[in-house]
């Protein structure tokens, strides 16, 4: 008796290794692999249809792999789809249909690259292709990647779009769903760099929502799938940044292509690419977006979603606009003739100079208490006096030597005169001051919402630090923090 009671604990003991095992994730393994299979034709997060189009060429002799063209932009640029896998459940993934988020974009290649490797990962895959057939559409919205802006030729949010169907890259997804009815949809996305993961300083890296089909946000089978699918991404990427995942808002939108896919009868996850610390180009995140698609590929293939709890869904933190670039905190700030203590927030707002290079424009965000706000950057100025940033007239910035320029800086001076023709020689980016043309310039650096970041930070009247476009500055050092300067007209 003792004998069978052994031999049925270990046959149980292996039956219940077995379901766990089958339980896990490669989040690990992706994670120390993942440098293998980026790609490296795409660097940045700035890059344009004519960028992608040979990678998908290059697709197209791999056998793995049916690319078809699905049609063209307002502006008639080619949309592909790559189709990859035989198994019986459909996924459909798309990617920038804003056309200025563009992290997972840089992953759908990456994804490519892995899939069609021969590797240690040779078992996943055949469990991939066995189980599912994926259909991915890769930047749907090239006209906006073209100039780097959300909206499509037409100025519309495709996002926008579900419902009425007016433009052509709206009517190739709605088209796309509607022939295949995919049981998963994977709508991909960057948002706001200055959202939180729940009322903490904690970014919110990866967010997650399953959409609401009705305002009433209730939950069927499909929408309830959704969230199911979510537990694991939120699970395997806690492991990787515990506490940066984020649950966005799931207020009903009619016109939304994810919440009408749920209505439709396919499990929209929506994932959202956050910001993070020193990732101004998204390349950790990029990294991240290739493991959530791998984790949920993997979720869905096994199966392991549908003994998840929905509970664990609605425990991830809700996103909580808290963030800024900058906060400088506790200042003395003179408003008519008076001290007052104050926080500062600066935003650094991309721009794309003349040559198509990346600068900053920064500017005053808000004022005041701030202290239920987080910045990236925090300085405490407690007992130092934050002055608006000095405009020298006197000369020419291109004509000041290098001791001068350095004795101006240690004065408190940010902003410097100069001539036309060399405004439209140099690149501001090298200067890392700010320049202005007109002698006669009446404008000043007043500490006010919506004005230029320029200041100085003086303790017992001694100038000890400045801020230049909104970033920081020692001048007794260097002011190579700066990312550029301004020029002001």
């Amino acid at each position: 008796m003792k004998t069978k009671t052994i031999f049925l604990f270990v046959i149980i003991s292996v039956l219940l290794m077995t379901e766990l095992s089958a339980q896990n994730f490669l989040t690990d393994s992706y994670y120390q692999n993942y440098h293998k299979y980026k790609e490296e034709a795409i660097k940045s997060k700035r890059f344009t249809n004519a960028d992608i189009l040979p990678l998908i060429e290059k697709l197209k002799s791999n056998n793995l792999f049916e690319v078809t063209k699905l049609g063209e932009s307002l502006l008639g640029k080619d949309i592909y789809q790559l189709k990859i896998g035989n198994g019986k459940t459909k996924i459909l993934a798309w990617s920038q249909m804003h056309g200025d988020e563009s992290t997972a974009t840089m992953a759908l290649f990456d994804l490519f690259n892995f899939l069609k490797a021969d590797d240690d990962f040779n078992k996943l895959r055949e469990l991939l292709f066995e189980n599912l057939t994926i259909y991915f559409i890769p930047m749907l919205n090239p006209d906006g990647a073209e100039i780097f802006t959300r909206r499509n030729a037409g100025m519309v949010d495709l996002n926008r779009d579900a419902a009425r169907l007016q433009f052509p890259e709206s009517k190739i997804l709605k088209k796309v769903r509607d022939e295949l009815e995919p049981e998963f949809g994977f709508n991909l996305h960057d948002q706001s760099s200055y959202y939180t993961a729940g009322n903490n300083f904690k970014t919110a890296t990866i967010s997650f929502l399953a959409p609401a089909y009705n305002y009433e946000k209730e939950i069927n089978e499909v929408r309830s799938n959704t969230m199911k699918v979510i537990v694991d991404l939120n699970n395997e990427l806690s492991k990787i940044i515990p506490g940066h995942i984020g649950r966005y808002s799931d207020d009903f939108e009619p016109r939304a292509f994810g919440d009408n896919l749920v209505k439709w009868g396919t499990s929209s996850v929506l994932i959202e690419s956050g910001g993070w610390k020193d990732d101004a180009e998204k390349q950790f995140i990029r990294k991240l977006n290739f493991i959530s698609l791998l984790v949920a590929f993997e979720s869905i293939a096994k199966g392991n979603y549908n003994s998840n709890n929905i509970d664990y869904y609605f425990a991830i933190p809700q996103n909580e606009r808290l963030l800024y670039d900058v906060i400088l905190r506790n200042a003395l700030i003179e408003i008519h003739g008076k001290e007052f203590l104050m926080d500062v927030a600066i935003n650094r707002n991309e721009r794309i100079n003349r040559n198509g290079e990346k600068t900053y424009y920064s500017s005053i965000s808000e004022l005041g208490d701030l202290s239920i706000f987080y910045g990236y950057e925090e300085y405490d100025l407690s007992n130092m006096k934050l002055e608006p940033g000095k405009i020298y007239k006197d000369d020419y910035y291109h004509e000041l030597e290098k001791e001068d320029l350095t004795e101006l800086l240690n004065d408190g001076f940010t902003d410097f005169l100069s001539d036309t023709l060399y405004v439209k020689e140099i690149d501001l980016r090298k200067t890392k001051v700010n320049l202005f043309t007109d002698k006669e310039r009446k404008s000043t650096n007043e500490i006010r919402l919506f004005r230029n970041a320029n200041f100085v930070v003086k303790k017992d009247d001694q100038v000890k630090y400045l801020f230049i476009n909104g970033f920081l500055v020692n001048p007794k050092v260097d002011f190579t923090t700066v990312e550029n300067g301004l020029l002001i007209d």
